[in-house]
């Protein structure tokens, strides 16, 4: 499957309903680049994705994440 998107002035593009719909994009996306291709990738809160345990896990998210920073901060 393949879109031809218009760029505006401001650089801005419009994502088709049928895509959004089908992955369920709401406000906000990731662009990646990689391999000189840039990648759409939805973005899903993690309060979205796990519902009524979302802010637990968004704190065991962030406990990870902290854990890991200082793994690293270890090793230098």
């Amino acid at each position: 499957m393949e879109y031809v998107l218009r760029v505006s002035r401001k650089g801005q593009v419009v994502i088709p309903a049928e895509l959004r719909r089908r992955f369920n994009i709401k406000s906000r996306v990731i662009l990646k680049v990689e391999n000189n291709e840039i990648k759409i990738i939805p973005f899903m809160d993690l309060r979205e994705a796990f519902g009524i345990d979302g802010e637990g896990m968004l704190k065991v998210a962030k406990a990870i994440l902290a854990d890991k920073r200082r793994e690293l901060g270890l090793e230098e």
